[in-house]
């Protein structure tokens, strides 16, 4: 926005940037939702913080969690079709008061069957459902195996690849391993002009801590 106003005016400005007034600009969407009742300040009871039924977690039958973000009628239709619910026999979506009963019968279908049958019933469709993964689940989810969403390293563990991915110049991750506590501090000091023998010194009297990986 500065860049763009002085593009106009010629003028440069000074732009102050502090936490608390970002966060509480973020939460303009939940003042003004306030005023048309679509917000309290009661926990667990509002449209955002698991109090609506089409826009939680839930357990499935195998002890496993599926996602559930259908906020827009066009998916809470989807999610319905998907869960063989019929919207008729179901209370209106934003009918607030009904949703601990519409989040008791939904909870009871998705603990019906297994995460992966959930996975087959919404794959493919526009309801926002979708399965809650462990890190190690995520790292061989099909579609992140095509999107080269991780890499491994070395030492056979899974890192996440940087992004956002750039077509002509892509990051190259290393693939070492996470580096060990002091692997690289005399280089480091080494590289700011300490010469080698203040860096011995330095180590000897633990105020660094130095060390290096094994060649075996």
């Amino acid at each position: 926005m500065a860049l763009f106003e002085r593009s106009q005016s010629g003028l440069g400005q000074i732009v102050e940037a502090d936490m608390v007034k970002g966060s509480a600009y973020v939460a303009s969407f939940l003042k003004s939702t306030r005023k048309v009742g679509l917000f309290q300040d009661d926990r667990g009871k509002n449209l955002l913080d698991t109090g609506a039924p089409f826009y939680d977690t839930f357990e499935t039958s195998d002890g496993k969690f599926m996602a559930v973000g259908s906020l827009e009628g066009q998916f809470y239709k989807l999610l319905l079709k998907g869960l063989e619910l019929d919207k008729v026999d179901m209370p209106h979506q934003m009918s607030m008061s009904d949703w601990p009963q519409m989040k008791e019968i939904i909870a009871k279908r998705f603990a019906s069957r297994t995460q992966l049958e959930w996975c087959k019933v919404f794959d493919g469709t526009d309801a926002c459902v979708t399965a809650i993964l462990s890190m190690d689940e995520a790292a061989v989810h099909p579609h992140n195996i095509e999107n080269r969403t991780y890499f491994e390293d070395d030492e056979g563990e899974s890192h996440p690849t940087p992004a956002p991915d750039l077509s002509r110049t892509p990051a190259s991750p290393a693939r070492s391993g996470q580096p060990l506590v002091g692997e690289h501090t005399a280089q480091v000091l080494q590289e700011a002009g300490f010469p080698s023998s203040e860096i011995n010194k330095l180590t000897e009297e633990g105020i660094i801590r130095s060390q290096h990986r094994s060649s075996l």
